[in-house]
Formats: C-alpha cells, structure tokens, sequence
C-alpha cells in the first residue's frame, strides 16, 4: 500500500538522548530533527527555585502542599514546569544556490510512504530541474539516511544545509517553545568541525548549556562528499558534492563521538525493521465489507498503526502528551495519557512495544512518587500528572498537582501484562508498583464520620478538568476506577500467595460509590438535577460514559444506572460538541451497551473525525484512540459474546482479525 500527496510524514528514531524525530516536507524537503533534553539556566530576579514548595491547600483538616503555581512565584513555577525539556537537535534541509529551498521554487511535487519499508520518496523540481530525496529513520540508532538525485547536484547548486537553532526561552510570557528553535541566541551555544572530515565521515559537536551531542555524518567511499561551515553563519553547514549527481549520507546524533554506520547499512536495518513490525502483531481485514464507510477505516487502521509506530514506540518512558508530532507540552509526558498512549501495544498483540515501557517507566518514577507521597503525609507512591523520567518532579501546571485518574493506572495496564503473559515472573515485576500504589490509594482515601465511606477528595481534578476542584467530593469515575484498581491489587497479592493488607479490604469494601442523582450518576457529590443544564461540566460529560467502556466491570458500577446515564449523555453532548478523545469513548460505551449501530457511527463519524491523507486526525492523540477503540470493537472485551461484537450483523461489515487480544 502506498500513499500519494502527503504533505508531511514523520519518521521516529529510537531514543539514545530521547526519542528522536524527524520530519519530512514533500515541499520543501526540509528536516528539522529533535528532540534532545536541556535544562535551560535558572530565571533571573528575584525567585530562587529552592524557595518553591508548592501551594498549601485544607484537605481534610489539614494543609497540603500541591504542585501547583505559586502565585509568589511565577517565573519559578514557570521554569519547574518547563525543564528539563526536549529540544530539537538540529536541522537538516536542501539549499539551491546558496539559500534555503523555498516553496516558491518548488514545482510538481510528490511524495510516497512505503509503509512495508518505512522508505519515503520524494520527487520535485527546482526551478525547473529533477530533484529525487528518499528518506530513511532507523529504528535502532538516533540516524536518518538521505538519498539526493539531480543535475543540480554536480553544477553546485544544490547542497545539504545542516543548521543547529537554540532552544526557545521558555518564560512567563511564552510558555510553549516554537519546536524547531529560534535564532535570536547564537552567543548561546557552540558548534564546530571536530577533528578532519575525512574521507567518508564528518562530526560537528554542538554544545548548550549543560547539553552536548555529535551529528555524526557518514557516506560512502565511493561518494566523497565536502562537509563546510557556511560562510557568515554561526551554526550552519553545508555537505556538497561535485564528482556525482547524486549523494547519500547518514546524519547520527549522539551524546558521543563514533561512527555512523554506512547508509546502506541503515537503509537496510530500516526496511528490516519495518517488515517484521509489518508480520507481527495484530491485524483488522475490513476489505470484504460491503459498507461503504469500510474502505476509509480499514485506511486510518493501517495509517494508525504506521503512526503509533513511529511516534509512541519508547523505551523506558510512554510518549510525551503531543505524541512526537510536535514539541508542545515541553515534549513531557502525561501519567495520566499512559494508558491511551500505550495499552494499544497489548491488545494489538505487540508485546514487544509494551514490555519496552512497562512496568520501567513506573519503577523509574517510583523513589520520586514515593517521597512526594511522604512529603503530602500520605503512604506509597503518588504519581505525578506531566513529567518526565530523568527527575519526576511533577511539573507545577494548574491541574497537574491535584489531578487524580493517573493513581489507579498501574493496576489497569499490569492486567494486560498478565494477560498476555500470564506468569509468576509477570506478578512479580509488577508487585512493588502495584503495592506501592495501592498503599497510597488507600492513604488517600479519608475516612468520613458522618457517612462511614471512605471519601477521595477534595481538592481533586477529574478525567475531564472542568469541575471546581474545592467542590469535586467523589468524583465518578475516580470513585469507581479507585475500587477497581484495589481490586487488582488485592487479586494481585493472592495469585502470589502473598496476605492482603487488612487496609486494603476495609478500603476497598467502603469506598463511597459513584454519586447519583434522580437514577443517573453525577460527576461528582453535591450536585443535584440542575447539572445536566451547566454547560461548563455537560459540554464534556466523557467521565460518565468512561464508567462503562473504558473502565472494565467493577461492584461499584451499576450496569443498568450506567445504561442510563450514557443515553442521557447522549442525547446532551451532540456530535458539533464531541472533542479529543471523546468520540472513541462513545464508540466503546456504545458496543459495551448492545449498540453497535451507535458504535460504528461513533467511529465512522468522518464528518466530524477527520483524518487527513497521511492518516493523520486532526488532533494527534486520536489516532492511538482509534487503534486502541477498533481493537476493543473486533476482538471484545471481558464478558462479550461472539465475534466482533461491537460491529453491527447486518451483512455490511465482515470483519476479519488476528492476533488481537480482548480489553479486559
């Protein structure tokens, strides 16, 4: 399969600095690779960073510290939030006499992605000449291999621009850095020539701050390539070559000096790599359907697996919140997106892909979350919201510090750990996170007088975002996700022949239950009917449907009330509201409820889930929502009957399968 006219495809590099990318403009042909990590100086003034301690807040009777902003504080806060923070490694683009490419001389361009090879292929003319760029990313090394075909190359007036822009200042004023860098700083940093070109190698070493790294370049013997820094420019460089029409090289980054391999030898690798990815693993055949929305999904099914393949595959850390695509968010991660991000790998069979992440990403974070729990006055480990796995410390947004769904997600993906895996080596790589987490979700839990429940919150943030967080007592589908993970935990410590804590029962058991009103369950206690009609909680009302779909089956969801307030959410939250991540939990609730019809529409909404020819929807995440929501339509869930059950039987969808494991 093959696709035409993308405007851009991305190609991920596997981490040694951090996850690596690089992106390729059919346009322009312009790359600019990253990301790194830096840590940016402190800010200046006044502030001092050891004065920060978060923002005291009554819980319960007493002062808790949350990482939240300080007021007193904002630069601080600011610069907590924002380091250490990826940053593009460098630019790598064409340059016609001179200057770079521009899209005012490009004619006639074209682009193909070979999804089996993983092989890009660009062709395009320049003023009027042939110019031909494949593209290659390796999947095991930091490298990308450039192949460049034209006349233009042998009269000199086409070359390879190397540029190495700074990190944006992160302050108060611009919170989110620009991904490509800024060129206002060349005092900044340092680049330069390490060492002779030799004959089929090069090394520029580029030093900021507390940061340092090689782009080690290489090509072949019989190719002798000229690698220069560009007259006048501070940090940019030019390979040319004269002897051929074309060139072909490989551009490495690394923390260290060394030599790339040949590029050949990564094209090779590459195509490897992307074949076996190809044979392995999970598969959804829609093609023998005689629905006329088959033929789109069954191409965003394939695209998506391409996609999470390229920006969610990690190692020792889950995909930061934008995914790769971009740098937003700092090119931090979230805990609580850990499980949208990544459970796909398992139910989609790519074992290989989940065990990279899991359960290291929480054993790293582990020390971090258990003195963060301690210095709260609570036991276990306290999972941050947006971090990153070098320190841990939870970036002090307005949300992150008092968000709660991240806690019982450890519990939910060493599930499907087990379930793919279902050894004592799996119950025992994953205890001490599991018991750490429980052991704080439990010492979260307060234990009220007046009702005899064990109460979570306030101050608490939910799913959602939208609930006041002074107010937010019990929050839904916290209450009920709560429950389900202390049921893991307790089920966890008796496949290991190991006692339950008495606490853990008493928790457990006497957890307050979803709040309800008039039969239906509310977003949390406190409120009454009236809710339905304030359109700053029903204008994203996905928690209540997330009962029951997203969350497997626990004692503290009633299936039928659950039934009912997903018909209610229904009717409010029409489809000029859905956003994010919301249509593909409408689409699971619905199967889960009987009502493929509903299900299918929710996934087939194309009107209003765009995907662009490259695959890609409109916001990023929902590609990995897709992947993760078809599956979980195909294969079934805990307690579905038959084959694909959250397809409809009316004769227009056949849906054919491998490889797929059920949701739990």
């Amino acid at each position: 399969m093959r696709i035409h006219n993308q405007k851009w495809v991305m190609v991920t590099l596997h981490s040694m600095l951090i996850i690596q990318v690089c992106r390729a403009f059919c346009h322009s042909t312009h790359y600019p690779v990253g990301a790194g990590i830096m840590i940016l100086s402190q800010p200046m003034g006044e502030e001092k960073i050891e004065d920060y301690h978060g923002v005291s807040m009554l819980t319960h009777g007493r002062n808790v510290s949350y990482d939240i902003p300080d007021p007193d504080l904002p630069e601080v806060s600011q610069w907590i939030t924002a380091n250490p923070n990826r940053i593009n490694l460098g630019r790598i683009g064409l340059q016609y006499k001179g200057s770079l490419v521009s899209v005012s001389q490009i004619t006639e361009p074209r682009q193909e992605l070979d999804l089996w090879t993983g092989v890009i292929s660009s062709t395009f003319k320049v003023e009027g000449q042939f110019v031909k760029v494949v593209t290659q990313g390796d999947l095991d090394s930091d490298s990308v291999v450039f192949e460049i075909e034209s006349s233009l190359i042998t009269s000199g007036d086409l070359a390879v621009e190397l540029d190495f822009p700074y990190p944006p200042i992160h302050t108060t004023k611009y919170k989110y850095e620009v991904f490509a860098g800024v060129y206002d700083f060349p005092q900044n940093h340092t680049t330069l020539i390490e060492g002779d070109t030799g004959k089929n190698s090069a090394h520029i070493r580029h030093e900021l701050q507390e940061t340092n790294y090689y782009l080690n370049l290489r090509w072949g013997s019989g190719q002798p390539l000229r690698l220069s820094r560009q007259h006048n420019a501070t940090h940019r460089y030019t390979i040319k070559s004269r002897s051929s029409p074309s060139m072909a090289f490989t551009a490495n980054f690394s923390p260290e000096k060394q030599m790339a391999d040949q590029p050949a030898v990564v094209q090779q690798r590459s195509s490897t790599a992307w074949n076996q990815y190809w044979t392995q693993g999970g598969f959804i055949d829609l093609t023998s359907s005689s629905n006329p929305k088959a033929d789109e999904l069954q191409r965003r099914i394939i695209l998506s697996q391409y996609h999470v393949r390229v920006n969610s595959a990690a190692n020792g850390q889950s995909p930061q919140e934008s995914g790769l695509m971009n740098n937003g968010w700092y090119g931090k991660f979230h805990m609580e997106m850990v499980v949208w991000h990544n459970a796909h790998w398992a139910t989609w069979g790519r074992q290989e892909q989940f065990d990279n992440i899991f359960p290291e990403l929480y054993e790293a974070l582990l020390p971090s979350s258990i003195a963060r729990a301690k210095s709260m006055g609570w036991d276990g480990a306290r999972w941050p919201k947006m971090t990153d796995v070098e320190t841990g410390v939870s970036s002090p947004g307005g949300i992150n510090g008092i968000l709660l769904w991240q806690q019982p997600h450890p519990m939910y993906l060493a599930t499907l750990a087990y379930q793919a895996a279902p050894t004592r080596e799996t119950l025992e790589r994953w205890d001490r996170v599991l018991t750490a987490t429980a052991n704080y979700m439990v010492s979260y839990a307060w234990k009220n007088a007046s009702s005899g429940y064990y109460d979570l919150g306030p101050p608490a943030y939910g799913v959602t975002e939208n609930t006041p967080p002074s107010e937010s007592l019990n929050l839904a589908y916290e209450t009920a996700y709560w429950r389900y993970g202390l049921d893991v935990a307790r089920e966890w410590k008796k496949k290991l022949s190991q006692p339950v804590p008495e606490k853990w029962e008493m928790v457990a058991e006497g957890l307050a239950p979803p709040p309800q009103v008039d039969g239906l369950y509310a977003v949390y206690e406190g409120l009454n009917s009236s809710w339905w009609n304030d359109t700053s909680l029903t204008g994203d009302p996905r928690s209540l449907i997330m009962l029951q779909g997203i969350l497997p089956n626990t004692p503290a969801v009633d299936p039928d009330v659950a039934s009912d307030t997903a018909k209610k959410v229904w009717e409010i939250w029409t489809d000029d509201k859905i956003r994010g991540w919301g249509r593909p939990v409408l689409a699971i609730n619905a199967a889960r409820l009987g009502d493929s019809a509903r299900a299918v529409y929710h996934l087939t909404a194309y009107d209003y889930w765009n995907f662009d020819d490259a695959g890609f929807a409109e916001r990023g995440g929902d590609v990995i929502a897709l992947i993760r929501i078809v599956a979980y339509m195909a294969a079934g869930w805990e307690g579905s009957q038959g084959d694909a059950p959250g397809f409809p039987r009316d004769g227009s969808w056949v849906v054919n399968h491998e490889g797929l494991l059920k949701a739990p």
